[in-house]
């Protein structure tokens, strides 16, 4: 085990100590803000800005510049996905940690949830009740984080992807997305 010598300042807050390989998890994961946050490592007289950081992580610009755009990928995925606009509520939480955030737009597989919170990881199992126009009842579903979105020319939020979502509500949700396709 490498020792934890990384610390980082994110939305005013200090977190760590982390390993080496914790940090570079993070920013893969895009939990790490590479615009506004910074590293401090022990033995550093100061905070870093992450750009000032790459080679000390052994990465280069090229590997994140390659990241960005694979978010963005991910991003032209999502806006091509049949899906339809919400409004609405919805309680994320893990049983210990709770977000409340408002629905941007579902479809019979996922939804997107927009909050600024940036509480879960990439991969980790979430519980939501969701409470949305069009939709007559709100609806429990465990989901899964497929994506965390920072950037700020899209809602900044979570993209959650449904696990055995009861299928009447697939159906009506499923509904929904072709009467606003048929709208259109």
């Amino acid at each position: 085990m490498s020792e934890q010598v990384w610390y980082l300042y994110q939305n005013q807050q200090q977190l760590g100590p982390f390993e080496h390989a914790q940090v570079l998890q993070l920013l893969e994961t895009g939990m790490i803000n590479k615009q506004d946050a910074f590293l401090f490592k022990v033995g550093w007289k100061d905070w870093q800005p992450i750009e000032a950081c790459l080679s000390e992580l052994g990465l280069s610009v090229d590997q994140t510049s390659q990241q960005d755009s694979s978010e963005y990928k991910g991003e032209q995925r999502r806006i091509n996905a049949p899906r339809t606009g919400i409004e609405g509520e919805v309680i994320v939480h893990n049983n210990g940690q709770l977000v409340i955030g408002k629905g941007v737009n579902i479809s019979a597989t996922g939804i997107f949830v927009e909050t600024s919170e940036k509480l879960f990881f990439v991969g980790e199992r979430l519980k939501l009740s969701v409470r949305c126009a069009g939709l007559e009842k709100s609806f429990n579903v465990i989901a899964r984080v497929v994506r965390y979105n920072s950037n700020k020319a899209y809602p900044i939020g979570y993209g959650l992807s449904f696990e055995n979502l009861d299928s009447k509500i697939a159906g009506k949700i499923a509904e929904l997305v072709r009467l606003d396709k048929k709208a259109s």
